[in-house]
């Protein structure tokens, strides 16, 4: 006999003992694990986004992509990258050795980048940007039903996403579908020639109005106030009313000359960048996104909790809809290893009873199994594993292995 089988039968209080704090703390870990469908993937990939209006292909490709892909070229575990150049934008992908810390290849990027940043053409914006599985949605909102889709929309972004992204576990809700809008200003070259200005004078008016300005604080008694001074433009009106800035004594004897007097300032709808629809009806979706940290189970039920709260918020006719969830998904798998695990553990014990009949042997094998299994969520949380689709597997391969290890040792 072995020496541990030696020590158990000396010791069959404190294997009991064991066992039994053992089963309470697998439970406990059980209950607090994060429960997810995909385990979080960061792929050692970042792509350099940058975006140059009005500039064609070749003009991206010679003056931004090629001077930022060969800027980059000394970032440390860089393996490989690959431009795309097209209207008005280039797109750089990078790729990293695996393992490689994301956040502090992005920081040297970016110091590569600003290391050529006087070389690279005025009016670019660039960004970084890594992908995750945590940015895949949770759960995803379709809105229809509605007759006017600027309220609705309206109303989405100034009440609706808000209260969700205040919700415990969420980080973004974005909507999908959307009509946005834009102010287009277009120069009366005449008017401006006939008033003695340039479209200089259009920028400068945009650029010295609308725009706010800390003004320091002001204490109050126990409240210290924070000032600012100046408003944003809010309207067509309040552009075309903006006064242009005079230059020469002729402008300033001539009196004030508006935006609205040199050019025409209309506001346009965006062209369409994302279309939603559900069973064929126009909709508006709300995509959500959880918190690295956050539980997927938690975020989606939360969500569904609120929506009779959004609901009213939107009022009207207008319904929300599920379209997709991942909650189900996790949960539906969950509940699946629970009843693997419940039938092989019965037909473990009817087995050794039918064929050894003996109680004891029995008994062992009904506290061994489901033991072995709690033990091994606490080994789940002590890594900093989750409940997803990949663990359950494994979860699933071991509890056979448990089974008929059991048959065959007992």
């Amino acid at each position: 006999m072995s020496n541990l089988a030696v020590l158990s039968l000396k010791n069959r209080a404190l294997i009991a003992l064991i066992t039994i704090v053992a089963a309470i703390f697998g439970g406990l870990a059980l209950t607090n694990l994060k429960q997810e469908l995909i385990p979080p993937i960061e792929l050692p990939q970042l792509s350099i986004l940058t975006t140059y209006p009005g500039a064609s292909p070749d003009v991206v490709s010679n003056d931004v992509s090629t001077p930022i892909e060969q800027a980059i070229q000394a970032v440390p575990d860089l393996e490989s990258t690959s431009a795309t150049s097209t209207t008005n934008a280039s797109i750089i992908q990078a790729s990293f050795a695996y393992g490689t810390n994301l956040a502090t290849a992005e920081q040297k990027i970016l110091q590569a980048i600003g290391r050529i940043d006087d070389s690279l053409p005025d009016g670019i914006d660039t960004s970084v940007l890594a992908f995750s599985t945590d940015d895949l949605p949770v759960i995803s909102l379709a809105l229809t039903g509605y007759d006017d889709a600027a309220d609705v929309q309206a109303r989405l972004e100034n009440s609706v996403v808000p209260d969700i992204e205040d919700l415990d576990g969420v980080a973004a809700a974005q909507i999908i579908g959307g009509q946005t809008a834009r102010v287009t200003i277009v120069p009366d070259q005449a008017a401006l020639a006939e008033a003695g200005y340039t479209q200089t004078a259009i920028t400068d008016a945009l650029d010295q109005n609308g725009v706010l300005f800390p003004g320091g604080t002001v204490d109050e008694g126990d409240q210290t106030l924070t000032v600012q001074t100046g408003t944003k433009l809010s309207s067509v009106d309040e552009i075309t009313d903006l006064p242009l800035v005079p230059s020469s004594a002729e402008q300033i004897a001539a009196g004030a000359t508006t935006v609205g007097d040199v050019a025409e300032v209309t506001l346009d709808e965006d062209p369409v960048e994302s279309i939603s629809r559900v069973d064929g009806e126009p909709a508006l979706t709300v995509s959500i996104t959880k918190l690295p940290a956050a539980n997927t189970v938690e975020v989606s039920h939360a969500v569904i909790d609120a929506l009779p709260a959004l609901q009213d918020a939107i009022g009207g006719d207008a319904e929300f809809t599920i379209v997709f969830d991942q909650a189900p998904y996790i949960e539906q798998s969950i509940e699946a290893l629970a009843q693997e695990g419940l039938l092989g553990l019965a037909f473990a014990v009817i087995v050794i009873l039918v064929f050894l009949l003996s109680v004891r042997a029995t008994l062992v094998t009904a506290i061994s199994i489901p033991t072995s299994v709690l033990i091994t969520f606490v080994g789940i949380q002590a890594f900093g594993y989750s409940l997803n689709i990949l663990t359950l597997g494994a979860l699933t391969i071991a509890i056979g292995r448990v089974v008929d290890d059991s048959i065959v040792v007992i």
